[in-house]
């Protein structure tokens, strides 16, 4: 499934958002409306989900998946805003690296880099640690036949205690399915080699977006990112998590609107009015 957004009298450059794990290119509608005045929009299933859901995606690499959405962003002619949310965001930061030329800008909620922590930094380790206990639950779990105790394991640490229970059994149901889509995820990401260093090479408008309530190893690795890239942008937001892009998306799309407006209309194109002598 595409989840597109279009409008006949569009200005700006194409926008392409790229959901979370556990997700689908739906969580972005919201947003592809608030922006289809002015831009073609565009929000790709990554492989797993929706009509991605499909058997070999479980073994492709992150490579992999960020060449399928560098073949849609040739097809459109024109460098792209680039949009990602956590595994998604992992995924444009990919993409970013692999073909510079292709990005417009780039907005990242809290991107999934984790193999950036996997180093001597003892705070780094204690973080990396927690997330590799949830891998270890979901993936012993599902191969014991429980893959919805996993998956509660995955969405509470992303988002609080308790939240499991407040889910409908239909969306646990599909979150338990997706048990080894979100597994692939983890490999993916933790597949990664390049370093830190290699953020310093990006030279597009970057944006980085983190809740102030999101858990600490979502903030570092949007911190990451802002000290890495030169000239990026930290927006913190107070009361928001992880998954806020979802959630309350009402906070968070303006902020997204706002660096997507200011890279189409960058300094250069504005000039002042002549002064004129009362």
């Amino acid at each position: 499934m595409t989840t597109t957004t279009n409008h006949s009298h569009t200005l700006g450059a194409p926008v392409v958002a790229l959901h979370s794990s556990a997700s689908n290119s739906t969580q972005w509608r919201n947003l592809l409306t608030a922006l289809c005045d002015r831009h073609e929009t565009f929000a790709f299933d990554l492989p797993g989900y929706g009509d991605k859901s499909d058997p070999e995606s479980t073994t492709s690499e992150m490579s992999d998946v960020a060449l399928g959405i560098v073949g849609e962003i040739e097809l459109m002619g024109e460098p792209v805003h680039l949009v990602g949310h956590s595994y998604g965001g992992s995924v444009a930061v990919k993409i970013s690296l692999m073909r510079p030329d292709l990005v417009k800008s780039l907005t990242l909620y809290e991107p999934a880099i984790f193999h950036l922590l996997d180093n001597d930094t003892p705070s780094d380790q204690m973080l990396l640690a927690g997330l590799r206990s949830i891998e270890t639950s979901l993936r012993q779990e599902s191969a014991a036949g429980r893959p919805d105790l996993g998956m509660k394991a995955f969405v509470e640490f992303w988002n609080s205690h308790g939240t499991w229970e407040g889910l409908s059994d239909k969306l646990q149901n599909a979150l338990a399915l997706a048990a080894p889509v979100v597994l692939a995820d983890f490999n993916r990401c933790f597949g990664e080699d390049w370093t830190i260093e290699a953020l310093s090479s990006l030279t597009m408008p970057v944006q980085v977006l983190m809740g102030m309530d999101s858990p600490s190893i979502a903030q570092r690795t949007a911190t990451l990112v802002f000290e890495s890239v030169q000239a990026a942008e930290l927006v913190m937001l107070p009361g928001l998590g992880h998954m806020a892009p979802i959630h309350a998306c009402e906070w968070v799309n303006p902020r997204i609107s706002q660096h997507i407006a200011r890279a189409e209309r960058c300094a250069e194109s504005f000039s002042w009015p002549q002064q004129v002598a009362a």
